[in-house]
Parts: structure tokens; sequence; C-alpha cells
């Protein structure tokens, strides 16, 4: 029975028209979409909308660092000009070892300089200057007195931590932030330091220690000053080092906690009950010259306050959206017909590969056209592809060709030389050692232009070939030739090597006593490529040379086609982006040239369409 119901059903649903078929469906099909599609919109608005948020929160940031960085710069300018002083540098020089006249009047000379320089920056805590040998003068700008300043409880200054972090810098070293304990309640400081010098007598080294202290409040008001007072209740900016010590914050219980990875920015913030429990984000910038870190933690909701208002509105806009969307639904459902997925289903096939599909078309009106030029276009495309491939084909066999047939007389001409040259200068019996060697040479040279050859026949082609150079420069050089088992069957393109081998020679070691001409052949492990080595000791190539030899994407022309270009090219042809080449060389020790060619079974289906 309920078969029988929903065979009813479908046959219902199978007799109704496509425009009916189209509205009944619209309410699930059209609806659902638009209600995702403002879902999606109000996350990405709202995503928006925190990334606007974040970029003025961490533009703020920089700005409060590049307002950290001025401060420092004017503390640091005062502590240049002290050190400019001479007068000052003479004075502290003297301090050590002058007598009790003269001590006390370089105590209040100095002492007056220093409350001089203290007065002219706000949030300078004391200045002190403490000599190598300990003696040490602090005028306390608080306290307005160099007896009652806030380092009183400690006998010599050089035990204070901000001396000890200060010593061996030659640089100005910024200090973090500290808790120093005084008479009234402990002080949150932090300090500059700079070891000072006599320019003028260098020699003597380091005449005494300049410690600076400063509030903590001066980092306070430049992080949270000038906010208003709605800003300041929904978001604090502190600062710690880069190891997560709190430098700066607006409660100094905090100061000297420290955050970790399972204690971030906004647990510390909920930990110091700033903001409750509210719904806290945070973004953070690192001062790249003191690697101290700004960060800011803030109420998203409260700068989200917007967004509820617009989420109404959305929502208004997504029923209007539903009511034309059904409207325009029922306007165009007439457009569409079966013939339409008919040319989809052709579409379809041709992204497959099929470029035979044809349509039928049946109709003049804009869908027939369609169909008739998608006919069109499927046979024209169909015939660019197959010509295309006919001209690549030729293309390719056409310059391999070309190529060989520019290395084969170049050969004949070098082995014919030699020969002369043996001619002369030796007797039959070594002429008829090269005369044997150059019919093996000539044999392989013949034999097949395109054909492959195993790394094997490439070692005995190259035992047959250099003693010919060998014999023709009276022996001054010798050959070594390594090729690993491994890699003896592989096999790769003839005359690719024999280039470079005759390079190595003419070019660098055929005039040279005691030369050296290695081939080394193996397997790279990484990769699996043929790894071909050919290394010499002669005079070496001029950068300029080696540069465009390296170069992958230059067009030889020319002359430039024979030899190492000839060689460089082919790789390119025969193996893509597979083969690859490096020569490096040092002019007046040698030269090494590397190949890596893809193995038998990796190469490309180019060398299939070449062969």
């Amino acid at each position: 029975m309920m078969k029988g119901n929903r065979g009813h059903i479908r046959q219902w649903y199978t007799d109704l028209s496509f425009k009916k078929k189209l509205l009944s469906i619209s309410l699930g099909v059209c609806v659902f979409p638009l209600f995702l599609l403002q879902i999606i919109f109000t996350r990405v608005s709202i995503s928006n909308m925190n990334e606007q948020i974040n970029e003025q929160i961490h533009n703020n940031l920089v700005q409060i660092a590049e307002k950290f960085t001025l401060k420092m710069e004017s503390y640091e300018d005062m502590i240049y000009q002290i050190y400019s002083d001479k007068e000052m540098i003479n004075s502290l020089e003297k301090y050590p070892s002058a007598g009790k006249m003269e001590g006390a009047s370089l105590f209040y000379f100095l002492n007056e300089k220093m409350k001089q320089f203290a007065e002219k920056r706000k949030g300078i805590r004391s200045i002190s200057l403490i000599c190598s040998s300990g003696e040490s003068l602090t005028y306390d700008n608080q306290s307005g007195s160099v007896l009652d300043n806030i380092w009183r409880d400690y006998p010599d200054l050089r035990m204070i931590e901000p001396y000890r972090m200060t010593q061996g810098k030659k640089e100005i070293v910024l200090i973090p932030t500290q808790t120093i304990s005084s008479q009234e309640k402990p002080e949150a400081l932090f300090f500059l330091g700079k070891e000072l010098y006599n320019t003028d007598n260098l020699e003597q080294g380091v005449i005494g220690t300049l410690i600076i202290c400063i509030e903590e409040q001066e980092l306070n008001e430049i992080c949270n000053g000038v906010r208003n007072q709605e800003y300041q209740e929904n978001s604090i900016t502190f600062i710690t080092d880069a190891h997560g010590n709190v430098l700066s914050f607006p409660d100094e219980d905090f100061l000297g906690t420290r955050l970790t990875e399972e204690k971030d920015e906004i647990d510390f913030i909920l930990s110091a009950e700033k903001f409750g429990s509210r719904n806290l984000n945070s973004s953070f910038y690192q001062d790249e010259k003191t690697g101290w870190i700004f960060y800011n933690v803030y109420d998203q909701d409260y700068f989200m306050r917007d967004v509820s208002q617009l989420q109404k509105l959305y929502w208004f806009l997504l029923i209007i959206d539903v009511l034309v969307a059904l409207v325009f639904i029922n306007s165009i459902n007439h457009y569409f017909s079966n013939y339409l997925n008919q040319i989809m289903e052709g579409i379809r096939q041709v992204e497959k590969g099929n470029l035979d599909v044809q349509l039928v078309v049946d109709r003049q009106d804009e869908f027939g056209r369609i169909g008739e030029n998608f006919n069109h276009m499927t046979v024209t495309v169909k015939t660019l592809i197959q010509e295309v491939q006919e001209i690549s084909r030729k293309k390719t066999q056409a310059e391999i060709k070309a190529l060989e047939y520019q290395i084969n007389p170049h050969f004949l001409y070098n082995t014919l030389d030699a020969i002369n040259w043996m001619a002369v200068k030796k007797e039959e019996y070594e002429i008829s050692r090269m005369v044997s060697n150059l019919g093996f040479i000539l044999r392989y040279s013949i034999n097949k232009k395109n054909e492959r050859v195993s790394m094997s026949d490439v070692e005995e082609w190259l035992r047959a070939y250099v003693p010919l150079y060998q014999l023709r420069y009276g022996n001054s050089f010798e050959f070594q030739i390594y090729v690993e088992n491994s890699v003896k069957e592989q096999k790769i393109h003839k005359f690719l090597i024999q280039p470079i081998v005759e390079n190595a020679i003419l070019h660098g070691i055929k005039d040279m006593e005691g030369a050296l001409l290695q081939v080394n052949i193996a397997l790279e492990e990484q990769s699996g490529r043929i790894h071909i080595i050919v290394e010499d000791n002669g005079i070496g190539m001029e950068k300029n040379k080696i540069d465009i030899y390296n170069q992958r994407d230059r067009t030889w022309t020319g002359t430039d086609r024979i030899g190492l270009a000839n060689v460089f090219e082919r790789i390119q042809l025969y193996y893509g982006e597979k083969g690859e080449w490096h020569i490096s060389s040092v002019e007046g020790m040698g030269t090494v040239m590397e190949l890596l060619l893809p193995p038998e079974d990796r190469e490309s289906i180019q060398e299939k369409v070449i062969e």
C-alpha cells in the first residue's frame, strides 16, 4: 500500500510542468541557500569587523611602540650628552683618586650636573655614576638629595643588577622593570645603563658606569594614559619582555608576573580581574630593537556592539531576498529546457577529453545557435590540437637532428686533427692504436642518431676516445673514469658527455703538465637520478661564462649551439625539467661540471614523441 502511494506521488511529480516543479521546490532549494548565504554573510561581516578591529588595535600598538621608541631615544640622547660632557667625564675620572678637598669639589660639581640632567626629562627617578673602583654618586630626583636616594640600602652599587647587566656592553643597555624596595613602599623602575670612557684616553678603559632609573609609570602612561574613560574600561595595554615577564601594567601588584603557554595574555587579564568574565580578545606587537612585546586585551563584545544592529537589518533583508528570489525564479523558468541539459552534458564530455561529441540541433533559437557554435568549437579545437601536436613533434625531431648533425662534423674534425698530430709525432704502432680507437668511435657515432646507450657503452666509448687526446698532447694529463655498478645498465642519449669531456681537455688541461681529468657516474640517493661529474684541475673558466652556461632559460644561437651549449639544449629537449646541469669553476684551480638525468624508467613522454 505504501509503495503504491509513493508510486502515485512520483508519477504526480513527474507529470508536473517544469515551472510547477521549480515553484514547488523553490522553498526548499532557494530559501535554504538564502538563509545559508545570510548566515555566511553575517559571519563574514563579523569576521571583517573583527579584522578591522584587530588592525586598528594593532596600529594603536605600533603607535604606542613608536612613542616608546621616541621616549627611549630622548633618554638615550641625554645619556650621550652626559657621555659627551668632557667636564663630567674628566671629573668622574679624577674622582676616585682625588684628595679630600678636590673630591668634595668634584662631588659637588658632578651632583649639580646630574641634577640638571635629571630635571630635563620627565620620569627620571635617579641618576647614578658608579666608578669601577666602587665609589659612586647618585642624585635622587624625588628627594632632591644625593644621600637619601633609591640605592641607600646598597653599600656598593656594583652589587645592583642594572650595574651587572651593563658591564661588558659598549652600547646603551635597556634593563627591564624591577621592583626596588624603599623606606616608603616598593617602586617599579626600569633602567638605562652605559659604560663610560674618556674618548681622549681610550686605552684607560672603562672609567665608570651610568645608571638611569626611570619610573614604570612612564611606560604605563604611554600604554594607557591617552585613552578616554570608556575605552579604558573595555581595553587594557601592557608590556612584557621577550620571555613573558610583565614590565608595565596598570596595577603594580602584577609587575614581574609571567605569561606562559598555559597562561596567555587573556588568562592573565582574567586572573587580574580587570574585566570580569567578559568575551576577551587580544593583539600584540613586538618591538624589534628591544624585543619587548606590547599587548592589548579588549572586550570584543564592546567593540562589536554595532554588529547586532546590522544583524537585524540583514535578517530583514533576507525576507526581502526570498520574496524577490521566488518572483525571479517564476519569471525565468520558461527559458530552461532539456536542451540546456544536453548542452551541459556536451560540455562535461569535452571536459573529460571527448572532442568527438556533437549535439543534435533541432531549433533556431538562442539555444540552437549555442548548440551550433558548440559543435563548431569541438571540431575546431580537435583540429587545432592535432595540428599543434604534429608541429611540435616535427619541430622537436628537426631540432634534435640539426643539433646532432652539428656535433658529428665537429667531432670528426677534432679526431682527424688528432691523427694528424699523432702521425707527425709518433711511429706506426701508436698510429695503429689511434686508428683502431677512431674506428670504434666512428661506428658508435653513426649508429642510430637518436638511440639511447647504456652507461657501460658510454664508459667503453670514453676509454677509447680520451686516449686519442692523451696521445695528441703527449700524455700530458691523466684520465680516470668510475661508473657505479648500479648505474651501468641505465641508458642516456648519446653524445651528452663527449662535448663536456672535450671541452675540459681543449679549454682546461691540454697545455698543462700533471693535469688530471676525472669522470664519475653514479645514482643520486635522494632523487634516484643519474649523477654525472666531469672534473679537471685545469685553468678554470671565467665567471661570466659560468653564469651564461648555468642559465637554464637561455636561447642558444649561432656558434653557441655547438659544444657545451649543444649539450644543455639537448638535455632540455630530451628530459625537460627533469634534466639539470651545473658548472662550478675557479680560475687557476679547475672546473666541475655536473649533470643530473632521470633514469630510464622515469623519462618523460617527450622522449617517446621524439623517437
